[in-house]
């Protein structure tokens, strides 16, 4: 069976988030959604009978072999660490950190009063995770630093104006990636070779990932700045729409691009997953403070579980962009070379 790439998915996606928002927002958004999955399924039908007689996707590019890449030298990993209680310490710590960001969306979903003991139970946390994770920074080092710099800013904030719980909890979101990061890092499974790939599409899953981490990272400080009332909901609805559809296409290529691969395709269909979750959370988010009042059990519930799963996301994003620094060769293969070459009639 050859595997080639399909964007329907992708298509599909954001059609059924188009038909959706317009539910809550005008009918023209609702019916520009219909139209899109109406197309997207018929697409999505011709790419499944192309694959199945063997015949290329309409729109779809050539196959290109996916050859394991033999390297003379093993690649040089910039953190690896050896010992495995590194490796159970950095789990710990994310654990840690998670709960730090359950704890923080807790106070600010019980806003404009939140109980003292979600206060004082924010604190504890937020002092035993900065210990925490200021340890596996100095243990770590190298990268570990950087988190290291993190937590100290992170215990120096102080105050409650918008602005600087804003960045106090796109902080702790940072913080969270990081550590999930070095437990990738640290694991037995890094420290293995990998299997190398080259980056056979014609749009580099190397510079797409990039672009798709960079946008999330916006979307997770548009998130904190509505959550801490600094600015309003719409750039954070707006940028929901384009991170979703770069998150969909990197999972999408990624699975079919590399269909057999250990690693990368577990993480792409986690990645792929995991958006749809948030997708559907951050709707019903936005749909129940519409329709209850502001620190009610649902509101709290569902904007906490919006959160969570939104660092989540975070996490997998960056940990499927460094498996693909480390497994994807940054070389395009000489199909997708020569056919770029080639002028054009």
């Amino acid at each position: 069976m050859i595997h080639k790439p399909s964007y329907a998915p992708v298509l599909m996606a954001a059609g059924l988030m188009l038909l959706l928002w317009g539910a809550v927002m005008t009918w023209a958004i609702s019916a520009a959604g219909a139209v899109i999955i109406g197309y997207a399924g018929i697409r999505w039908l011709r790419d499944a009978a192309a694959e199945t007689r063997g015949e290329a996707a309409p729109g779809a590019a050539e196959p290109v072999a996916h050859a394991t890449v033999k390297q003379e030298a093993a690649r040089t990993v910039d953190f690896r660490m050896t010992s495995p209680w590194l490796h159970r310490f950095a789990i710990l710590v994310a654990l840690g950190a998670f709960a730090l960001i359950l704890s923080g969306a807790l106070v600010t979903s019980n806003d404009p009063q939140p109980a003292a003991f979600l206060r004082q139970a924010h604190a504890i946390t937020a002092v035993s995770a900065g210990i925490l994770a200021a340890a596996l920074g100095l243990w770590f080092r190298g990268a570990g630093w950087f988190l290291l710099a993190a937590v100290v800013v992170e215990a120096a904030l102080g105050g409650r104006s918008p602005a600087i719980g804003t960045f106090h909890a796109f902080l702790a979101q940072l913080i969270f990636a990081g550590t999930v990061a070095i437990a990738l890092a640290t694991s037995r499974s890094w420290r293995e070779s990998p299997e190398q790939v080259n980056d056979s599409g014609r749009l580099s899953l190397r510079t797409l990932s990039l672009w798709a981490l960079g946008l999330l990272i916006i979307q997770v400080g548009l998130g904190a700045a509505y959550r801490h009332k600094a600015m309003g909901v719409m750039p954070h609805i707006i940028n929901a729409l384009l991170v979703t559809l770069v998150l969909l296409l990197l999972g999408v290529l990624v699975t079919n691009q590399y269909p057999e691969h250990g690693w990368l395709r577990p993480a792409a269909k986690l990645l792929i997953g995991i958006t749809f979750t948030q997708v559907m959370l951050g709707m019903g988010a936005f749909i129940t403070r519409l329709m209850m009042a502001e620190g009610t059990l649902p509101v709290v519930v569902i904007g906490v579980t919006h959160v969570a799963v939104g660092s989540l996301t975070l996490a997998t994003t960056v940990a499927l962009t460094l498996l693909i620094r480390r497994c994807v060769s940054a070389c395009r293969s000489a199909d997708v070379a020569a056919d770029e070459s080639t002028p054009s009639a």
